[in-house]
């Protein structure tokens, strides 16, 4: 491994390990929002690294750094969710847990790093905030037709290039873009 990561991630484990004390409702809401500009701080650090790995043409690190950076947005969007829940705004709340949730999944397709930091725990640790704090949601969503849509990675029509939605390439998750005539 590029052994800027490998000190990044000495500082990484460093950081989460502090501020994922805060994670918590009993927590005071000043040490959530310190935690979350260290972190802050950190997800910046995180990207300027991923760029460089980029130009460097340095896939695997590229992907790496992904997986870090959503792996710092799960843990921003969770201290933000109790900061929101002591508020009364569990709407917000509802948002700020689904926003980690996805976070955390991706990080995990982009790179295997986020196995190794024990992503799964902390999948499953939303899961059981989801279960504990909010009670069963009922969704309508309006049905539509998606006419057209085009990769996230090199705007061909989706399907006509070799690019699979869910996996990262050179620090970018691929998805459909979908495109409205």
């Amino acid at each position: 491994m590029n052994k800027e990561i490998e000190t990044f991630l000495n500082g990484f484990s460093e950081v989460t390990r502090e501020c994922e004390k805060f994670c918590f409702i009993s927590r005071d809401k000043e040490f959530q929002l310190d935690a979350i500009k260290k972190l802050a701080t950190f997800k910046h650090r995180a990207v300027s690294l991923k760029k460089r790995m980029i130009t460097f043409k340095d896939e695997n690190s590229a992907n790496c750094m992904l997986s870090l950076e959503n792996l710092i947005d799960a843990m921003i969007n969770e201290l933000e969710m109790w900061i929101v829940l002591k508020e009364n705004n569990p709407d917000k709340a509802w948002d700020l847990l689904i926003n980690a949730q996805y976070a955390i999944k991706t990080s995990a397709q982009a790179h295997s790093i986020a196995l190794k930091l024990n992503a799964e725990r902390y999948v499953n640790k939303l899961h059981l905030i989801e279960k504990l704090l909010f009670p069963l949601q009922m969704f309508f969503s309006p049905g539509f037709v998606i006419e057209r849509a085009e990769c996230s990675i090199c705007g061909k029509e989706y399907g006509e290039c070799e690019h699979i939605v869910g996996k990262a390439y050179m620090g970018k998750m691929c998805h459909r873009k979908i495109i409205k005539n």
